[in-house]
């Protein structure tokens, strides 16, 4: 969390604003050349700042990785909390609303390219796997379980709900990105309809009346 608090600390509008160039440079540049090729100096470029500048923000590559992390999926996962803790709507809305929030964002070309990248650099950055996981698998899965819980406590869900993974609620939504990295240029799917498709099956299942 404190490493968090270090990427999402208070800026001037000038200073988030360059924080937003290095981090979409940072992107461009790990897609282009992948994570282990890509250098600070060309991430500096990309951004048209000083190499000076680029550590001012980020001490290391691993470092800005963690920085894309941030800024690219905790306000999502901010937005998924608030859909779950919102005082409007059953426990079935609050969750579908949770599950199209993240697959809108998991099936978006900067998840793409941020998926495809820790898949291939967390082996060798036992770091970035752990924060990724604490910050954003760990947290997700909190709140899709307060949600699963919020409809076993009303009656809306089935009392077995209690002891359902949360985590089998990810996969779909995860499942459009892989498609991208791996199969997109063979053929292309349609996130939102592979989302309300999984949504129309899991509420049925969830529902404790048939």
């Amino acid at each position: 969390m404190e490493r968090v608090q270090k990427h999402t600390k208070t800026l001037s509008r000038s200073q988030r604003r360059r924080q937003e160039d290095i981090i979409q440079a940072a992107l461009k540049v790990f897609d282009r050349d992948g994570f282990v090729a890509a250098k600070m100096s060309d991430i500096a470029d990309e951004a048209e700042v000083a190499k000076g500048t680029l550590y001012l923000y980020f001490d290391t590559k691993v470092d800005l990785l963690e920085g894309v992390i941030a800024k690219e999926i905790v306000p999502t996962l901010q937005q998924i909390g608030a859909a779950g803790q919102s005082n409007k709507g059953t426990a079935k809305e609050r969750l579908a609303q949770q599950i199209r929030i993240a697959a809108k964002r998991i099936a978006s070309p900067e998840m793409k390219t941020l998926l495809r990248h820790m898949i291939s650099a967390a082996p060798n950055h036992e770091r970035i796997a752990k924060f990724y996981y604490d910050n954003v698998i760990v947290k997700g899965l909190e709140h899709i379980r307060a949600t699963l819980d919020y409809g076993v406590e009303t009656g809306e869900f089935r009392k077995e709900v209690k002891d359902i993974d949360a985590l089998v609620l990810v996969g779909a939504p995860i499942y459009p990105a892989v498609w991208n990295i791996l199969f997109r240029e063979m053929a292309e799917i349609d996130s939102d309809k592979l989302a309300e498709d999984f949504l129309k099956i899991v509420l049925v299942g969830l529902s404790a009346t048939d």
